[in-house]
């Protein structure tokens, strides 16, 4: 099949979701990809993170097409890229297009519709909490939202709750989740993984997660070094905070590239999210990033975690759940290798992209 992917963000982001899926299905036989880069507009590299070259990956296989545009951010530009969105498709004609953008997939969508193309919307995150312009928000909800959700060959979704939540549009709903390369756990094997006195953790700084909460918790282990990796709004002042703390630094980001050697030597995973509705339909990456390497993880209990996570992850809450969880690793070794290889098993078994993207494309089939 030939496959056209819409993303909002650029291929030399984080690698993640947005790219990983394109990378397998190409490498499958008989398959073709085409990954479509957001506009660039005009001024982009004063604000927008998700235009930013981040991380260095091969397309290997996958054909990028570059956009740029002297148009500022703004409600022409959504027209424009819009429209532009459409342009690709009927230049390439793929069999199947798949967008990661809910922004500007409506008359992506409905051209599919008419072209008898399949048009498949890929839920990410809670579009109707992350976005925090009451127009743009207005235009997502009572637009995109029942239009697409409804003219959409499929749904897909990282998470249950948003699966669940399409299906009042659309009964050709699936969940189909985050997960990690095999080649990313066959790299966490390469480095020596001493016990080490290191957590590191590392994803796109936002107030998603509970940083007072992190710090708060690491304060009382000073024997433990904390390093945070990433960039977002909040990073300068998360540095200036972590001026207060000996052992907590932020790093920057990190090329992904490293993020092999930053799981391995990781004592154990931490994920500290906020308990806000757009957590409970998140599927974080984290979680298979320390899981690839065969960590322990103690993580905020949202509702997709627990799913996913079972009695393989250690859940706190506050303050005082999180110190107890850490000191219960680090007095029972058993128990921390236990749910490491639990963790492991499920990347092994079901959490990995050689077999999302083989799911992906036998949904499609």
């Amino acid at each position: 099949m030939n496959f056209l992917f819409f993303s909002p963000v650029v291929w030399e982001y984080y690698l993640s979701h947005h790219h990983e899926l394109p990378i397998h299905l190409a490498n499958r036989e008989g398959n073709s990809c085409i990954y479509v880069n957001p506009i660039r507009y005009k001024n982009w590299e004063k604000g927008s993170i998700r235009l930013q070259s981040l991380s260095k990956h091969s397309p290997k296989k996958v054909k990028i097409i570059e956009r740029f545009s002297r148009l500022s951010k703004s409600a022409l530009l959504l027209i424009y890229e819009s429209i532009n969105n459409v342009s690709i498709v009927m230049k390439n004609k793929p069999d199947v297009v798949v967008s990661f953008d809910h922004l500007t997939c409506l008359f992506t969508c409905i051209y599919c519709k008419l072209s008898r193309i399949k048009f498949v919307l890929y839920i990410l995150d809670n579009w109707d909490e992350m976005e925090k312009n009451k127009l743009t928000r207005f235009y997502y909800k009572h637009l995109i939202k029942p239009v697409v959700g409804k003219l959409s060959y499929a749904i897909v979704s990282l998470s249950s709750k948003q699966a669940n939540l399409y299906k009042h549009y659309n009964s050709n709903v699936r969940i189909i989740p985050n997960g990690k390369s095999l080649q990313f756990v066959k790299s966490t094997e390469e480095f020596i993984n001493p016990v080490t006195n290191l957590v590191n953790f590392f994803s796109q700084l936002r107030d998603w997660y509970d940083f007072d909460l992190l710090f708060n918790v690491f304060r009382e282990f000073p024997e433990i070094e904390l390093n945070i990796y990433g960039v977002g709004e909040m990073y300068e002042q998360l540095k200036k905070d972590a001026e207060k703390y000996p052992n907590i630094h932020v790093r920057g980001n990190a090329d992904f590239s490293l993020l092999p050697k930053l799981s391995a030597e990781s004592l154990f995973g931490i994920i500290p999210l906020k308990q806000i509705p757009i957590n409970d339909s998140t599927s974080p990456a984290k979680l298979f990033d320390y899981w690839a390497a065969k960590k322990a993880v103690i993580a905020t209990p949202t509702e997709e975690l627990k799913k996913i996570g079972g009695t393989s992850l250690l859940f706190a809450s506050t303050k005082a759940e999180f110190v107890s969880a850490i000191r219960l690793l680090l007095n029972n070794r058993p128990l921390k290798e236990k749910l490491g290889q639990e963790g492991y098993k499920k990347i092994m078994e079901k959490y990995n992209y050689e077999i999302i993207s083989a799911e992906f494309e036998n949904f499609l089939k």
